[in-house]
């Protein structure tokens, strides 16, 4: 009996999914006119709500990378189906280091800290500001910081998808061992990691 052979046409989305898919960019492409207008109109305002949208998707994105490690590492036809997805949303990565660079232009805007010391008339908070200006929360520091959060968790994105592709491709090859033995560490860079992004990017709005 011979085995059965796929037609790729099956495996496809059906024509409505792209009638979506071409309205959802129209529609993002306008609100995303609107909101660079509301950048030079409401800056306060748009730099709190780019930060708002910014770590919701990062979370979509990050998300999806942890759980396809959690996934490599269990085992199980559990994750199976969903890999690709999670796959897909991972190798996102780059786009959000990208979309990280406009949060440095508001950085002012939205941490006290990275103003000037002088502008911040309260000086109980202005003493306090100054202790931590000088160990931890400083521009140099957050932006360092930030390259080594996205460096890891590319680099994390960028052997997983490298691997996911030699399976893909004959000879096939079985990658389960690489996969477990990127993921047990990954994972633990993911917790440190997006634990402090957290604290960098959002906590800090209140350094007190």
């Amino acid at each position: 009996m011979s085995a059965a052979r796929a037609n790729p046409m099956d495996l496809m989305a059906p024509p409505v999914a792209k009638t979506i898919q071409n309205r959802s960019l129209v529609i993002g492409l306008i609100f995303a006119v609107i909101a660079l207008a509301g950048a030079f109109i409401r800056p306060d305002e748009f730099f709190r709500a780019y930060l708002l949208g910014y770590m919701c998707w990062l979370g979509v994105t990050l998300g999806s990378m942890a759980i396809l490690m959690i996934r490599h590492l269990t085992g199980g036809g559990w994750g199976f189906v969903i890999r690709r997805i999670q796959g897909a949303a991972m190798r996102c990565l780059p786009l959000m280091a990208l979309l990280f660079v406009p949060l440095l232009f508001g950085l002012p805007r939205l941490y006290i800290w990275a103003r000037p010391l002088d502008a911040i008339t309260d000086q109980h908070l202005r003493e306090h500001l100054q202790d931590l200006t000088r160990s931890y929360l400083s521009v140099h520091g957050f932006i360092i910081r930030a390259v080594i959060y996205f460096a890891i968790w590319n680099a994390l994105s960028f052997l997983l998808s490298k691997w996911s592709k030699e399976q893909d491709r004959p000879p096939v090859r079985d990658n389960s061992a690489r996969f477990r033995v990127i993921s047990g560490p990954g994972l633990i860079l993911y917790a440190f990691t997006i634990s402090f992004a957290a604290i960098d990017w959002v906590m800090s709005i209140d350094p007190s």
